[in-house]
């Protein structure tokens, strides 16, 4: 076939195949007219063929934008370089019916017999737009969450993490993107079987979750949480996982105290050194405080224990709780001065858990057990 023949063969497939195309096409000649629209743009914009054949472009592009638009084209056409010539891009289009669709279109420029046409290749986005947005507002929500989250692919790289993460870790998404969790984060060699936990539950495939000693960015130790939950697609192929971290430290250090406050229960200390006891763990957990123990004898408080820090707290606050014998009446008081921080509200937050120990401490001295 010689290249005259196959020219004139292409042009008798083009506009058949611009007829048959999914995608709306839209030629329009040197006077702004539109010359072929075709089937997939009647349905797109809700026009007949009829209606549009000979008339001039405006009445298909957005209300919003016609002002402007026989400025561009004019622009063009005059040799300046379109905005859109040659690109994809997004654009919500106007029904005759003056209902709106997000559409994706491309624009090409086809200079023919010295004459100018533009073709407009448009197809239906209304999907993956609405996609794209609900992706946006889950990425902000997300964003906005107290608890620090990381977005994972398939290889186990991290491809987003929230504000909550790297207020915590320290790293933005700029350092972090593209980095596993157990290479980036600063993982101590104590426990020493802390490092491979970790990966343990990163190339997990179900719901999983465990506990890790780490270091943030400025070198302090912090007890985290970690959650791990795949995403899959309805094929049941792997998408990304999303890892949520909790700062687990007062808990930990609460679990602690109740440990070692057992174990001394469990040599059965005299009365005061158990006493000793409790105030040294209260105060190994709240650090810059000072920790009273009274017991009450006809209604008067009376001394029975202190931590080891001066009675005087610069600038704290007082706190105190009942302690109470098993059947309500009271026995003694716990007192703190303490320099109140977010991270000591836990612990009187959960005071009502040491019930049992202090309910024990007062075995072998001849007073009825009391919890607070």
């Amino acid at each position: 076939m010689k290249l005259t023949d196959a020219d004139n063969a292409a042009d008798g497939i083009f506009f058949p195949a611009l007829e048959q195309n999914m995608m709306g096409a839209v030629l329009i000649n040197e006077n702004d007219e539109v010359m072929f629209f075709n089937p997939a743009a009647e349905k797109l914009w809700g026009y007949k063929r009829e209606e549009v054949i000979g008339n001039n472009i405006d009445m298909l592009i957005p209300r919003d934008l016609r002002p402007a638009h026989p400025e561009y084209i004019r622009h063009n056409r005059e040799g300046g370089k379109a905005r859109v010539e040659g690109m994809s891009r997004e654009l919500q289009l106007e029904k005759k019916d003056g209902s709106k669709i997000w559409t994706r279109f491309a624009l090409s420029k086809v200079s023919a017999e010295g004459k100018v046409y533009y073709l407009a290749l448009v197809r239906d986005a209304s999907v993956e737009m609405a996609q794209k947005e609900q992706t946006r507002q889950l990425i902000i929500a997300v964003d906005h969450l107290d608890r620090p989250v990381i977005v994972l692919d398939p290889e186990r790289h991290i491809v987003q993490c929230n504000r909550a993460f790297t207020e915590m870790f320290g790293y933005c998404i700029s350092e972090a993107s593209g980095m596993q969790p157990d290479t980036l984060l600063n993982i101590p060699e104590f426990p020493a079987d802390n490092r491979i936990r970790l990966q343990q539950l990163l190339w997990k495939t179900a719901r999983d979750q465990d506990e890790f000693l780490l270091l943030t960015r400025t070198g302090e130790k912090i007890w985290i949480k970690a959650s791990i939950s795949p995403v899959y697609d309805v094929l049941a192929h792997l998408q990304n996982l999303v890892m949520t971290f909790s700062d687990i430290t007062e808990e930990r250090q609460i679990r602690q105290l109740e440990g070692n406050i057992l174990a001394a229960m469990c040599s059965s200390p005299p009365f005061h050194e158990m006493g000793e006891i409790i105030c040294r763990n209260i105060e190994s957990v709240l650090n810059e405080s000072h920790v009273s123990l009274f017991a009450l004898r006809n209604g008067m408080p009376i001394h029975w224990a202190s931590s080891s820090h001066s009675a005087e707290v610069q600038n704290a606050q007082s706190w105190s709780a009942t302690i109470r014998q098993r059947d309500g009446a009271p026995a003694g008081i716990l007192q703190i001065k303490n320099l109140v921080r977010s991270r000591n509200q836990r612990l009187y937050r959960t005071r009502g858990r040491y019930q049992p120990a202090y309910g024990r401490a007062g075995a072998g001295t001849g007073k009825k057990p009391s919890a607070y």
